[in-house]
């Protein structure tokens, strides 16, 4: 017979994957479409258009987000596995917040690319605030 408390962290686990393959798709598919239609993203965004020549810039950052967003799926192979994904993809959302909130700040981006900083930054601090309480581990709350 399962304790009542495996089952609970097993719940919890499932939860965590659940919720880490969710973040992964939306970037994953938010940098397939900067791949395939990034004038629509930037619509979508709020964000004016950029140059035509700029396009392939953006086509190439798609791949990076889409990247970072499959890269979730290793969530789904265990606790190591998932504490490692939520670090690093982690670091790059903080990394990519205090460049965009920079950029807006001197006025090289339009405000709109807050979003995206804000998006990230929530992201970031709730994996690090997992990781710091040992969620992946069966500890915090």
């Amino acid at each position: 017979m399962v304790h009542p408390l495996e089952i609970t962290l097993m719940n919890r686990l499932k939860l965590l994957q659940f919720g880490s393959v969710a973040v992964g798709a939306m970037d994953a598919v938010t940098g397939l479409l900067l791949i395939l239609v990034p004038g629509l993203v930037l619509r979508l965004l709020g964000i004016s258009p950029v140059a035509e020549e700029s396009l392939v810039f953006l086509r190439w950052i798609g791949v990076f987000v889409m990247s970072v967003g499959l890269s979730y799926g290793l969530c789904l192979r265990g606790r190591a596995a998932a504490e490692t994904v939520w670090a690093f993809t982690g670091t790059v959302r903080i990394l990519v917040c205090v460049f965009l909130v920079g950029q807006v700040v001197t006025h090289h981006l339009e405000p709109a690319w807050l979003l995206v900083a804000i998006s990230d930054g929530t992201v970031a601090i709730v994996q690090f605030i997992g990781l710091r309480a040992a969620w992946w581990k069966g500890g915090g709350a």
